[in-house]
């Protein structure tokens, strides 16, 4: 039986992903900072995300270990955030690293995943080859963070970043959000609309990490996210589509502005583009079933 490792594997993506695996007869351990759990098929071990501690023997003959630690970006920047952002990526980052260095029998395969944010405020779209960086606070968070992935050099692991970008679902994130105030008629597009949305339906993000596992040489780098990002407009205007919305107020950048401050988010998460596309992942054999955003939200939504 192969066995995975999901570090921050108690979050949303860690849940569909555990799912997966185990509809795939794998051995599931999930390292996790909250009161281990009882799940038949899974076992929990508790970790700090920064201390080597008895967790560590589980890494021993794995197959997979895939890092999704990470506090929500979802909050303002203060000096506060800041800290807990940082800390909650390059910590375990680093924990995994020296853990794996230790082993005697180390994973096949490390998984790390980061942030297509890397590339936020840019204009031009940015595939696994560009080497521009964006010049804001996510750029550059990402930035680190792959830094600290990159340190380590383990010969008998394979290692791939995954960069996922805002994934599709109704349970969580971006659509969560965003569709009950489409259905009630505030679905119209964002300041002039034209901001570039990166996506990606949470299935094909759930196929790709399978696809990436069966790769004998995978690429160091791959986009979990759609070949084809659209505009804000586009978006808002395929959800309005897919959810009955007839009409939709667009909303000023100054009450996008002032939204954001009342749900203590910060405002480029509404008004900046993320021009992040795949390249990768299409030269490699790896088929989207959602790679339209109509087709992506007519799924999830209808």
């Amino acid at each position: 039986m192969r066995k995975v490792v999901l570090a921050g594997g108690t979050g949303h993506l860690g849940t569909v992903l555990k799912k997966k695996f185990l509809e795939s007869g794998w051995e599931v351990l999930i390292l996790s900072r909250k009161q281990p759990e009882k799940e038949d098929g899974v076992s929990y071990l508790f970790w700090d995300g920064e201390h080597l501690g008895t967790w560590v023997h589980v890494l021993q003959s794995a197959d997979t270990v895939i890092n999704l630690s990470g506090e929500s970006i979802r909050c303002r920047f203060t000096r506060k955030n800041r800290a807990i952002l940082t800390d909650s990526r390059l910590l375990p980052t680093n924990a995994i690293g020296k853990a794996i260095a230790a082993c005697d029998k180390p994973p096949r395969l490390w998984i790390n995943f980061s942030g297509i944010s890397l590339f936020s405020g840019l204009n031009d779209l940015q595939d696994e080859t560009s080497a521009t960086v964006g010049e804001g606070y996510l750029a550059q968070l990402t930035k680190r963070w792959e830094a600290a992935f990159s340190t380590y050099d383990l010969p008998e692991t394979l290692k791939v970043i995954l960069r996922v970008s805002p994934v599709l679902s109704k349970q969580q994130g971006m659509l969560a959000e965003l569709l009950p105030l489409t259905r009630r008629g505030l679905g119209g597009k964002i300041s002039n609309g034209r901001q570039c949305v990166s996506w990606i339906h949470e299935r094909d993000l759930v196929r790709l990490v399978m696809w990436i596992i069966e790769q004998t040489q995978p690429r160091l780098v791959y986009h979990a996210c759609s070949p084809r990002p659209v505009t804000n407009a586009t978006f808002m205007k395929a959800l309005r589509a897919s959810s009955g919305a007839s009409f939709g107020i667009p909303i000023p950048r100054a009450i996008a502005r002032i939204g954001s401050f009342l749900k203590a988010v910060d405002s480029s998460f509404l008004l900046q583009s993320v021009p992040g596309t795949t390249r990768f992942t299409l030269e490699d054999g790896f088929d989207f079933d959602f790679a339209e955003i109509e087709c992506a939200l007519n799924d999830l939504v209808k």
